[in-house]
């Protein structure tokens, strides 16, 4: 379990978003969700970020941004670092995100973050 932790330290380090407030919260629950999966930590990691790709934070497959409540307590705790991230990703984009799905701001807002944070370790881990 030790080593798995270590590894794991090892790969949210190639994060580009290490700095932000929501880093080591987002970094909690994918260590959690991945001890459902089999594999070294880097398999568990990969399996992982497959089913949300597939699915995305819609799916109910990350527990903790099910409930509206959540997301809202969530984003107001870390408002200004996800609104900075948004903009960063707009700016790479080129054009605004939009939210389509007419969902609640806040938890538009932290699906879209950790959906990106998530995919950011995956081409950093994987594609690189």
């Amino acid at each position: 379990m030790k080593q798995t932790q270590t590894n794991l330290q090892k790969y949210f380090a190639k994060s580009n978003y290490t700095d932000k407030t929501f880093t080591d919260s987002f970094n909690s629950i994918i260590e959690e969700k991945i001890q459902g999966y089999n594999g070294t930590a880097k398999q568990q990691l990969k399996s992982f970020f497959e089913d949300l790709q597939y699915g995305g934070c819609q799916s109910g497959i990350i527990g903790e941004f099910i409930y509206n409540s959540d997301c809202k307590d969530f984003y107001i705790n870390h408002i200004d670092d996800l609104e900075e991230m948004r903009e960063d990703l707009e700016e790479q984009l080129g054009e605004s995100i939009q939210n389509r799905n007419r969902l609640p701001h806040y938890v538009f807002m932290v699906w879209l973050c950790f959906e990106e944070y998530c995919h950011n370790l995956y081409s950093n881990i994987f594609e690189s």
